[in-house]
């Protein structure tokens, strides 16, 4: 991207007295880690969309990054079928100056019509990228659409840009009956690949059509150990960290959980909160005992543990026995957690990931955890691309 295009940018917007930030990334950056932090912007990312219409003209849908267009909803709104998506060859020789999906948001730049999406209006900001990834501006949304200007408003819908589907449910005889319940709640990892906003986003479309309550498990001081073996923090910073990211995660995120504020009613437990109650240590003491005397049960823990840990550390590196230890830690007190969820009325438990010791739990191989973790039907989600 030259310097010119960025600088007209700028130019139009500054023109408008609009006030905006620009974020430059070197080129240094690889694909992957602009990629990465494109992850983490949340559903304010949002991308320029070109389609053609009636082989005619090219018009310019502008979506959340983090959802993919849904053109039979745009047919629709346009009363016409004759709407397909602007191929990429074709994009590149018509905008030789973007690199594909850096298209500037703003039609009139370009003489064509703009459709905005309807999601957008319930961001306070916005962020796009100009021509390349490695640049991206931001702005209010007000000002953005007063930009934008577009002649008429469509109202077309958009779709998860990634499909949830259930791979495990353990006991497997549950599968059919786990649905029956009409609550569920969803076990969130905080820093983790599997919920950026893209994923969160068919994780709970998944959710909204299959319960009529979630209630969100936030891992904030959880996180506060991972926080310790990952970036070295000393335990009472790791903590205000991991609580801090559990607010700022939920702020974030809370238009994608909004989306279905129709059909699935989501509320939120921080861990923090769960960890100060007396049933909470209850369950905490009894499975520290459970670990220090019942061999099968220390070495589930301690194996899956291990695990995690070598898929961040060589096993000779330094401290890597210490992390093992946090790691189980880690484990025993997440253990506790869903014990104290089960107790209070919620057994289904669902995560986009694998289950480890609570699997064994429920298959029966743990006979002396606490009776209410036995009654856990935990939920495996895969996420697909569509």
């Amino acid at each position: 991207m030259s310097s010119s295009n960025i600088d007209k940018l700028q130019n139009f917007l500054n023109s408008y007295k609009i006030k905006y930030i620009t974020i430059s990334h070197s080129l240094a950056y690889t694909t992957q880690e602009l990629a990465n932090y494109k992850s983490t912007l949340g559903m304010d990312l949002i991308e320029a969309v070109l389609v053609e219409i009636k082989d005619e003209k090219i018009a310019m849908a502008v979506v959340p990054a983090s959802l993919q267009i849904n053109l039979g909803s745009l047919r629709e709104a346009l009363d016409t079928t004759e709407i397909k998506l602007l191929e990429e060859k074709k994009v590149e020789s018509l905008f030789p100056d973007c690199e594909f999906g850096t298209v500037p948001p703003f039609g009139h730049l370009y003489e064509m019509e703009v459709f905005l999406a309807p999601d957008l209006a319930q961001n306070q900001e916005v962020a796009f990228y100009a021509f390349s990834y490695n640049n991206l501006v931001r702005m209010k949304y007000s000002d953005f659409k007063k930009l934008v200007n577009p002649q008429k408003e469509i109202v077309f819908l958009n779709r998860a840009i990634y499909r949830a589907n259930v791979t495990h449910v353990i006991p497997e005889f549950a599968r059919k009956e786990f649905k029956d319940s009409e609550h569920c709640f969803l076990a969130l990892s905080l820093e983790n690949e599997s919920f950026s906003t893209a994923k969160l986003i068919a994780i709970t479309d998944w959710i909204s059509k299959n319960f009529k309550k979630c209630t969100v498990i936030i891992a904030d001081s959880l996180h506060r150990i991972t926080l310790q073996i990952n970036r070295g923090l000393k335990e009472n910073r790791a903590l205000n960290k991991a609580l801090l990211l559990g607010r700022e995660y939920i702020d974030k995120e809370s238009v994608v959980f909004e989306r279905h504020a129709n059909t699935c009613h989501f509320d939120f437990v921080f861990c923090s909160e769960i960890q100060k109650s007396e049933d909470y240590f209850k369950y905490y003491e009894q499975l520290q005992h459970l670990f220090r005397h019942d061999k099968k049960f220390a070495n589930s823990v301690e194996s899956f543990a291990r695990d995690f840990i070598l898929r961040n550390f060589e096993q000779n590196a330094e401290y890597f026995e210490r992390y093992v230890e946090m790691s189980c830690t880690y484990l025993l007190e997440e253990l506790a957690i869903c014990a104290y969820l089960v107790q209070y009325g919620l057994s289904v438990i669902i995560y986009p990931g694998s289950w480890g010791t609570i699997g064994e739990i429920v298959e029966g191989h743990h006979p002396d955890v606490p009776d209410c973790l036995k009654r856990i039907i935990p939920v495996s989600l895969r996420l697909r691309r569509r």
